[in-house]
């Protein structure tokens, strides 16, 4: 019998993904969905089984490319709870492998274009475009596997959490079509998005003129320049936000 799914939705912050390990802690669910690649599940069950965070970190190396590990390091608080929950919480992972991949391939991609517009100051938006619009898609048509591996576990147990980024909010619409009852709540708030987060969203509309896009671009490579080759993804992600944010009091600032 399907019961409640909670959806945690953790912006790629490291504050969101802190929040997200201690709502798994505090909420205990039957089973924990992780928005990372389906063939990742047997590494995670040695690491529920005892393994240590760096040696799941070694063996993840050695399976995955070194940039499908730095997707996965957005988890990191995520997955040193995860041997504390032992034969407690079932844990699956319910992204597409294959579409994981592509995001992976793509990321590299933007990468190198973001490397060559930070050198040249240059930027062939179409090039961008093309890019960006082909991840946008594939996400979208990866969506309606993973909604149908989250409810098919959901219906095994009366308690899930599902940590997902901001598709929550269709992933809760597919849920509901299957009769699942989900709830959302948002972690890491409040959270500032990235120039091409904002870009993406736009894309996905279809809202976006050129010169909005090339100025987006822009401010990408900047925040790149800026913030993320200072530090790890999550950390600048977080002090993107802070800085960007800084008229609102932080929730740690007020007692919460």
């Amino acid at each position: 019998m399907g019961g409640e799914v909670g959806i945690l939705v953790k912006p790629p912050s490291r504050r969101a993904a802190v929040e997200a390990a201690e709502g798994v802690r505090r909420l205990r669910p039957q089973a924990l969905l992780l928005g990372l690649p389906e063939d990742l599940e047997d590494l995670i069950a040695e690491l529920a089984s005892g393994s240590r965070l760096d040696e799941f970190e070694q063996m993840v190396g050695r399976k995955f490319s070194s940039s499908e590990g730095f997707l996965i390091k957005e988890y990191e608080p995520v997955l040193k709870a995860i041997p504390d929950l032992s034969g407690l919480v079932d844990v699956c992972c319910y992204k597409d492998s294959a579409s994981f991949r592509r995001s992976v391939e793509k990321s590299v991609d933007l990468a190198v274009l973001t490397l060559r517009a930070a050198v040249s100051g240059r930027v062939n938006v179409e090039d961008w475009l093309r890019l960006l619009k082909a991840d946008v898609e594939a996400a979208e048509s990866g969506l309606e596997k993973e909604v149908e591996r989250i409810s098919e576990i959901a219906w095994e147990y009366d308690r899930v959490v599902c940590i997902s980024d901001f598709t929550a909010r269709k992933i809760r619409e597919k849920l509901e079509e299957e009769g699942v009852k989900p709830w959302i709540r948002y972690l890491g708030q409040p959270y500032h998005f990235t120039p091409l987060e904002v870009l993406k969203r736009k894309l996905a509309r279809g809202d976006v003129d050129k010169e909005e896009a090339e100025e987006l671009i822009r401010e990408h490579v900047k925040f790149i320049r800026e913030y993320v080759y200072r530090k790890s993804f999550p950390e600048a992600v977080e002090e993107w936000s802070e800085k960007n944010l800084y008229w609102i009091p932080r929730s740690r600032d007020m007692g919460h």
